[in-house]
């Protein structure tokens, strides 16, 4: 993709309606930080790129399952943390009708050269409950635990079959 076809589709999404409303949730949802500066490291972000949270907006409406492979901070050392806000978002999770399926801690790598310290698989009843939970204050006032445990992670939007 050229820089001018790039700059295009940034600026036709900035433009769409809502937009302005679905980028400050998923900026507080990954850090609280803007999403054209997302922390990228190596496989792990901290937030989306405006492309991602683009694609994100434009899923269907239907069930999504999440998939989670998280990095904690410090070789480990923000595991603490971030169990502390797994523990705390399962009850924003069930305010808004998803759940956790599956959480798991990871033992190694048999293909691919990526080490992950965790895996976790959200479903949600659609992309705008995860936008609805990032907005809450409820989630706001958890989050920190999130940033601070992480030094990255990937999130796949999956849907079942």
């Amino acid at each position: 993709m050229n820089k001018s076809s790039g700059d295009k589709t940034r600026r036709d999404f900035m433009t769409t309606a809502g937009a302005t409303t679905g980028m400050a949730a998923l900026a507080a949802l990954f850090g609280g930080g803007k999403l054209t500066h997302a922390q990228e490291l190596g496989v792990n972000a901290m937030g989306p790129t405006p492309e991602q949270a683009q694609a994100f907006a434009q899923l269907p409406d239907r069930p999504v399952v999440m998939v989670n492979l998280l990095k904690y901070r410090d070789g480990g050392a923000g595991a603490s943390d971030y169990q502390q806000y797994g523990r705390d978002v399962g009850e924003i999770l069930q305010q808004i009708g998803a759940e956790l399926i599956f959480s798991g801690q990871c033992q190694g790598t048999l293909i691919g050269g990526a080490e992950w310290d965790q895996i976790a698989m959200v479903r949600y009843p659609n992309s705008r409950a995860l936008l609805q939970m990032a907005q809450s204050a409820e989630y706001q006032a958890i989050s920190g635990n999130r940033s601070s445990g992480l030094e990255g992670q990937m999130n796949i939007a999956v849907f079942e079959n």
